[in-house]
């Protein structure tokens, strides 16, 4: 009795979700069912960027900023959701990577950004955080991973001996998420190619920044993820993918002189801090400096 009551009402409240809680997705057009309003989304946002910024700190480059600023409203403009108030950011960090949070916050470190070798690497990169925040990819994981607790609970309820089980269940219940993630990353690369084309860049170079990556995998000497348990597509099947999405878009806009721009970019990362910056301190002939404090003393052997 005990167990068709709880049965009742966990039927009865996933009924209030799922009737409550469609909305239409701004790239593909179709109906989905999520859990918070845009507002909210926009909320959450504006709740992470302080985090953000706190954690690692905001890399003091007023020209490349003013950059990356401008190329990032100009797609914004373009893409599926031009309403909101994107804000774009170079955060202090030597780590190669680039992330967004919901709302329109984008974020790029200063290891990504000495990585590019010309804008149109950059503005493909862009254009794949701006496509997360377009597609609303945070807001569909966190409805996954809603709907997969969901599950695990309604399986615990029908039958109690699984409640033993959970901890492992939730493990392969992440694992099973992880496609969603793997088709956020695709459906990302094709957004990143189809906005810096309708800026006027020339998206195959996207394609050269994965062998980019490929090279920076092999250098560390780490051993690749199987695509099977990554949150990522393969580095190869994506640079194939981009390179063909490129040439329809260059077709489709009849780019006939898409931008490249290498030189320029190379002058704006001129000078710039690659791997950990000295000011945070340094070892040199057995002496530990720390610049900002102006304190040095050896280091013990051993």
């Amino acid at each position: 009795m005990k167990i068709s009551v709880s049965i009742k009402r966990f039927c009865f409240v996933g009924s209030i979700l799922l009737l409550s809680g469609c909305a239409m997705n701004p790239v593909t057009g179709r109906k989905q069912f999520v859990l918070i309003s845009e507002a909210q989304e926009i909320a959450m946002g504006k709740e992470s960027d302080p985090q953000v910024i706190a954690f690692f700190g905001l890399y003091d480059n007023p020209t490349l900023q003013k950059f990356i600023t401008e190329k990032g409203l100009e797609m914004a403009a373009v893409s599926h959701r031009p309403n909101l108030n994107y804000e774009f950011k170079i955060v202090d960090s030597p780590v190669i990577n680039a992330f967004a949070v919901p709302g329109g916050y984008v974020y790029f470190t200063r290891g990504i950004m000495a990585q590019f070798n010309n804008e149109a690497e950059f503005a493909g990169v862009l254009g794949h955080e701006i496509g997360h925040i377009t597609a609303r990819h945070s807001v569909i994981q966190q409805r996954n991973a809603f709907l997969g607790q969901i599950g695990i609970i309604a399986g615990v309820i029908l039958v109690p001996e699984l409640a033993r089980f959970v901890d492992p269940l939730s493990y392969g219940m992440q694992l099973a998420l992880m496609s969603f993630g793997r088709d956020a990353e695709r459906q990302s690369d094709k957004l990143g190619v189809e906005y810096s084309s309708r800026i006027g860049y020339d998206a195959s170079e996207m394609a050269g920044f994965f062998e980019t990556l490929e090279r920076q995998q092999a250098a560390s000497g780490t051993q690749e993820v199987p695509e099977f348990l990554s949150t990522h597509p393969s580095p190869e099947e994506r640079q194939t993918t981009v390179e063909e999405l490129a040439i329809t878009w260059k077709d489709k806009l009849k780019l006939t002189n898409a931008k490249i721009n290498r030189d320029s970019y190379l002058k704006r990362i001129d000078g710039m801090i690659v791997g950990e910056d000295p000011r945070n301190g340094f070892v040199e002939n057995g002496v530990f400096f720390l610049p900002t404090l102006k304190i040095l003393f050896p280091i013990p052997v051993g």
